[in-house]
């Protein structure tokens, strides 16, 4: 019955420790961040996301050709586009955007307002890729490697995870991150990857995983129910209990399995001990979050950052899924009902980390498994390849879009490999990892741990970072330059 229970309880969480890699992490990290990655899973249209916007005589007729080309699915008036105050344009590869002015979809004025701010800034035409693909041409050349199932979405949605497009079996990006820094934090019993979605791809290293908490915006209690409240947390059915699983886990196996299982366990209980000791002294917060899944679990995320000292954590990782986005019909009223969910619950959670005071120390960004075909099959979109994210945080250059956002034309032109408008991707997972990790506190040395592929893109040198988004603070510069990365 004992381990019955446990099985149910446990079922969700990933072993917390092993032994630890070799690392070469900074040892000057000495301040706290944090990576939020957001999964918008089933392909979201990011094309009705971020919009070209101009209608001037200035050769910039963004606005008219995205209409002619999206027909029904576009936004009708250019009035309802929440256009960018000033956004400016950072080409990656030799590849500039093809317009000159953006806006966000009508139901997320959110992100002007960061955007504005120079908070907030979109990756344009990003997408998996396993070598720099400049052209049909390259698409077609055999020679050429692309990645595996690009329309496939569990293929996709678990290369955004890995950034290894040619494997269907590698580790996640967040756990080769982690396997590195894990040891920069003084409490080795809690894993620095927390997610909101239980078991998950990104979050899976060499030797750590997940932990696994659940979201409750109305308490302290964010954490796994360890046991059935009937069970009574005190008294002496408590002691009973505890002396059960003492002795349960206490036993020599025979099975390497059960020691794995018993060890994963006991630690998950130490862990939701520490937790819950921790979130006992969750602060009182001025900012409000919307009533939604979404919005509960970043708040639930900024109520574990609230607590950090008490963990005793200086990096963490947190992973956040919010599907529904896989819309073959109905896609202007599901996108009209969605976005706001989205836009708001990140606005909600920036604000939340201003109130905390690391707005600079986290940086929050969405993936989705692909972006979605530009035009339509009479009722929604179909899936496509290279589309838009969305990179959140006070450490960001803000205001900007960085990419080539490609022309809204199907013919002559040298990105599109279909006649629905499918997009090769202009810059590539790797690139976006690896600005991440040299801001988080990865060394160059060790980028191509973090993303293998990283060597077809980019090869780094003091100064020159792969796409330019984050404020580098850390002194990277002063770090010795990795070896050639090897492919995976």
């Amino acid at each position: 019955m004992g381990s019955t229970t446990l099985l149910n309880t446990l079922a969700n969480l990933g072993v917390m420790n092993g032994a630890m890699a070799n690392t070469s992490f900074n040892p000057e990290i000495d301040d706290y961040k944090a990576i939020v990655c957001v999964l918008l899973s089933g392909g979201l249209d990011s094309y009705n996301m971020l919009i070209p916007g101009g209608t001037d005589e200035s050769g910039d007729n963004g606005f008219n050709e995205y209409k002619a080309l999206r027909t029904d699915l576009a936004i009708q008036n250019i009035e309802d586009v929440n256009l960018f105050t000033n956004p400016q344009h950072v080409g990656i590869r030799g590849l500039n955007n093809a317009y000159n002015s953006f806006g966000v979809h009508t139901q997320m004025p959110e992100m002007k307002t960061l955007f504005d701010a120079g908070n907030l800034a979109y990756m344009s035409n990003i997408g998996t890729l396993v070598e720099p693909l400049m052209s049909i041409a390259d698409y077609q050349n055999s020679a050429k490697k692309r990645p595996l199932g690009i329309y496939s979405h569990s293929d996709q949605q678990m290369q955004w995870q890995t950034s290894v497009p040619q494997s269907r079996d590698a580790l996640g990006v967040g756990g080769r991150m982690a396997d590195l820094l894990h040891a920069t934090n003084t409490n080795q019993e809690l894993s620095m990857n927390l997610s909101l979605d239980g078991k998950n791809v990104f979050q899976r290293g060499k030797d750590l995983s997940e932990y696994a908490i659940r979201s409750d915006i109305n308490s302290n209690n964010v954490g796994f129910e360890p046991f059935p409240s009937s069970w009574s947390d005190a008294g002496y059915m408590n002691q009973l209990r505890n002396n059960a699983i003492d002795n349960m886990m206490s036993d020599t196996y025979a099975n390497l399995l059960q020691k794995t299982y018993a060890t994963t366990a006991k630690t998950s209980i130490s862990a939701f001990g520490a937790f819950k000791a921790a979130l006992s002294k969750v602060p009182s917060f001025t900012t409000s979050f919307p009533d939604t899944n979404i919005a509960e679990d970043f708040s639930a995320i900024s109520r574990v950052m609230s607590v950090r000292d008490e963990l005793g954590v200086k990096r963490q990782i947190f992973f956040v899924n919010y599907g529904g986005w896989d819309m073959h019909n109905n896609l202007v009223d599901g996108l009209t009902a969605r976005l706001p969910n989205v836009s708001q619950a990140l606005k909600a959670f920036y604000d939340r980390t201003v109130e905390l005071g690391i707005a600079d120390k986290v940086t929050t960004y969405t993936i989705s498994d692909f972006a979605r075909t530009i035009t339509s099959n009479g009722q929604g979109s179909d899936h496509g390849w290279g589309g838009n994210s969305i990179v959140m945080g006070g450490a960001v250059n803000g205001g900007k879009i960085y990419g080539g956002f490609p022309q809204m034309s199907l013919f002559n032109n040298p990105q599109n490999v279909s006649f629905r408008g499918n997009f090769i991707p202009s810059v590539s997972t790797d690139e976006l990892y690896a600005e991440l990790a040299l801001w988080y506190g990865v060394s160059p040395a060790d980028l191509c741990y973090v993303t293998p592929n990283l060597g077809n893109f980019y090869s780094y040198s003091a100064g020159n970072y792969p796409i330019g988004l984050m404020n580098m603070t850390d002194g990277i510069s002063n770090l010795n330059r990795p070896q050639d990365c090897i492919v995976y």
